[in-house]
């Protein structure tokens, strides 16, 4: 009887820590950002400066950053489309002319 019961604790605990590790995991660009993550200038300087410096010349327009991230997602850049709204706008307001 003891050992039925250490055995289905062990498997009830296994069971827990698969679970929670399953979904600990990062989300995926189609889940809806926390409004933490929606900094312009952190989001530049977390995903964006994984692969490059920051910005060292002005581009000018909101369309004209649109191409370079949408460009840097095609390229790997983890940003969903809310994200990329966000660095747009933030590229646009300090690296724009």
């Amino acid at each position: 009887m003891k050992v039925r019961a250490i055995a289905l604790l062990t498997i009830i605990l296994s069971v827990i820590f698969i679970v929670s590790a399953c979904s600990s995991g990062a989300t995926t660009s189609t889940t809806a950002p926390s409004t933490t993550t929606l900094d312009g200038a952190t989001l530049l300087q977390e995903r964006c400066t994984k692969c490059h410096g920051l910005p060292t010349n002005t581009l000018g327009t909101a369309d004209q950053w649109k191409t370079v991230v949408q460009m840097m997602v095609a390229r790997g850049a983890q940003l969903n489309s809310a994200e990329q709204k966000v660095v747009i706008d933030y590229l646009a307001a300090n690296y724009g002319k």
